[in-house]
């Protein structure tokens, strides 16, 4: 199934209408409504398997192709810079030429207790341009989109040159950590 038919899809199901939700949620809990939104109507017109848990790398997957739903709140301020997926999970997605992992990228306005749908993107892990990703200090490392109240930029360099890319950023990520675990140490050693 093509990626742009399922965009298509979602963006006539999802941005016809507005979700309804309780005037306290924070950006978490929309964010989780809004995936259960666009699994349920997947499901109901797709052969779609759930991701296994909330652990898993993907939210719902259709054959080998996983997917994992990222929300973006279009009219709220101040910095956001989310997590993707671990650099060794993506790793072990990158090197199985079977999988694949794409990102669906919702982005919605909240108007008190009324959230409308604005936008929704998918593209493949390979297709984020390097300069809008960072490697954070999460873990064994964790991709993160630098900040994602500026526009996505993307990149049609390919899998196998971005995943050289990924390669070269992960080490100079682990470069980085080694010297200021070496400072902490040398604090630590009187």
């Amino acid at each position: 199934m093509s990626r742009g038919k399922l965009v298509e899809f979602l963006k006539s199901k999802l941005m016809v209408g507005s979700l309804s939700v309780p005037t306290y949620s924070g950006h978490r809990t929309i964010g989780d409504m809004v995936e259960v939104e666009v699994i349920n109507e997947l499901s109901q017109n797709y052969n779609i398997v759930e991701g296994k848990s909330k652990r898993s790398i993907d939210d719902f997957s259709i054959g080998n192709d996983l997917y994992d739903v990222k929300t973006h709140h279009e009219n709220e301020g101040g910095f956001s810079m989310p997590n993707l997926i671990s650099v060794k999970r993506l790793k072990g997605v990158l090197e199985d030429e079977s999988k694949t992992l794409s990102y669906v990228f919702v982005d919605y306005t909240r108007n008190d207790d009324e959230v409308k749908i604005t936008d929704v993107h998918i593209k493949y892990v390979w297709e984020l341009d390097w300069s809008m990703l960072s490697i954070g200090a999460l873990g064994k490392g964790q991709l993160q989109i630098k900040d994602a109240n500026k526009e996505l930029v993307f990149t049609d360099i390919g899998r196998d040159e971005w995943f050289k890319i990924l390669k070269v950023k992960v080490l100079e990520f682990y470069q980085k950590e080694l010297t200021k675990i070496g400072k902490e140490i040398d604090l630590w050693n009187i």
